[in-house]
């Protein structure tokens, strides 16, 4: 909010800088006065007269007709050249000083500075009436093979893999090959079993590569699988299949190769383990964690909560998690890379992550209809950064 301030200032300053040349603006020099002008006019004349004039009574005649013309011009023509250039400059002050004013209330009365208190949680409940009006309307219409896949994608942006792989379990119903559905069904399932790919979720991966074995999803999927697994083996023959499918040196490739060279180093440090000094290293992040008022009449003493943080991009399991009590709230815990579930999968390996509180009330690490949850916006983390998570939202049911 105050950034959104800073600039519109700063856009209205640079504004006002193309007024300062007419505002400070002097009479040019290069005008010449009426009397000048008058004076150089005489003297030609006066030229012009000896010529013209045929005796001398003739020629003193007209020059002192010259010369009275000469005196009522002097009289009435040199009048200040800048002033007709200040005039009207009052009106140009009162524009624009009120025009800030005028911008402002036409702002508040049109705009949507709403959104400037609580973009986060104004631009989360729009995306939830959205989804719950496309999910309504194909209870209507249950053949939309495309609405089912943008529901099951919308549903995974908002953090309800639960309720999106549904989604994309009923839309593989109406395509029973696709592949693509089916990766993002595997990948739904595990997001809302913190991010474990083992059983189902690995079964339908199998499934895709005995189909295609080259598919650049399941590759991916299958590698993370093999290293939560500590198959370091088999996960790197899958992401090396899968990094040459993109061409080299595109970002994807040097993605998939940055995993790679940190699933090699883990393998070597897990071989050759650092001493004990030398092993706190990484990021470590202080949350406090609240619950918010209007959701504690809602909770029991012992309701689970779990604590987590995971990559903002990348793979969907956590990548650290501690587990507390409704009763234990408010508290502070840290998340560290000790906490990792897998090797190479820590806190200090992504940039930038999404640090959450559950309130699971069925004890389960999965998230579930009813259960209460706090996100934060994506953060990038310094080695010590600390974090406030309010548990304020409830996770809906699915309305496949």
């Amino acid at each position: 909010m105050i950034m959104f301030w800073i600039t519109a200032a700063l856009m209205l300053v640079l504004a006002y800088l193309f007024f300062l040349p007419a505002l400070l603006g002097k009479p040019r020099a290069d005008k010449v006065s009426r009397a000048r002008l008058n004076l150089a006019l005489h003297r030609q004349r006066q030229q012009e007269l000896s010529l013209e004039a045929t005796s001398s009574e003739d020629l003193s005649r007209l020059t002192a007709e010259s010369e009275r013309n000469l005196l009522g011009d002097l009289e009435t023509g040199d009048t200040p050249t800048n002033r007709p250039q200040r005039a009207g400059l009052g009106a140009v002050y009162v524009a624009l000083a009120l025009l800030p004013l005028a911008a402002w209330l036409a702002y508040t009365q049109w705009g949507r500075p709403d959104l400037l208190e609580n973009p986060p949680a104004k631009a989360m409940a729009d995306a939830k009436e959205a989804i719950d009006g496309l999910a309504q309307r194909l209870q209507q219409n249950p053949n939309d093979l495309d609405g089912w896949v943008l529901l099951g994608r919308s549903l995974q942006a908002t953090q309800r893999p639960a309720e999106a792989a549904k989604a994309f379990e009923f839309a593989l119903k109406l395509s029973p090959g696709n592949l693509e559905l089916k990766s993002y069904w595997a990948e739904t399932l595990a997001e809302a079993n913190q991010g474990n790919l083992a059983g189902r979720p690995l079964e339908i991966v199998k499934e895709i590569l005995s189909a295609d074995p080259r598919h650049k999803a399941a590759l991916w999927l299958a590698g993370l699988a093999a290293a939560q697994s500590n198959q370091i083996g088999e996960a790197m023959k899958y992401w090396k299949t899968l990094q040459a499918e993109y061409t080299p040196g595109s970002p994807e490739a040097l993605e998939i190769t940055d995993f790679i060279a940190k699933l090699e180093a883990d393998s070597a440090a897990t071989s050759n383990p650092p001493p004990p000094q030398a092993a706190e290293t990484g990021k470590r992040l202080h949350v406090k964690v609240t619950l918010a008022d209007e959701l504690k009449q809602k909770t029991l003493p012992e309701d689970t909560v779990f604590i987590f943080a995971k990559a903002a991009e990348g793979p969907p399991m956590p990548l650290a998690v501690v587990k507390k009590q409704v009763k234990d709230l408010p508290l502070e815990v840290v998340l560290d890379d000790s906490m990792s579930m897998m090797q190479g999968m820590n806190l200090s390996a992504f940039e930038q992550l999404v640090i959450g509180a559950r309130v699971s009330k069925s004890g389960r690490p999965v998230p579930s209809p009813g259960d209460f949850e706090g996100l934060t916006e994506p953060v990038s983390p310094g080695q010590e950064a600390h974090y406030n998570v309010t548990i304020q939202r409830v996770i809906p049911d699915a309305k496949p």
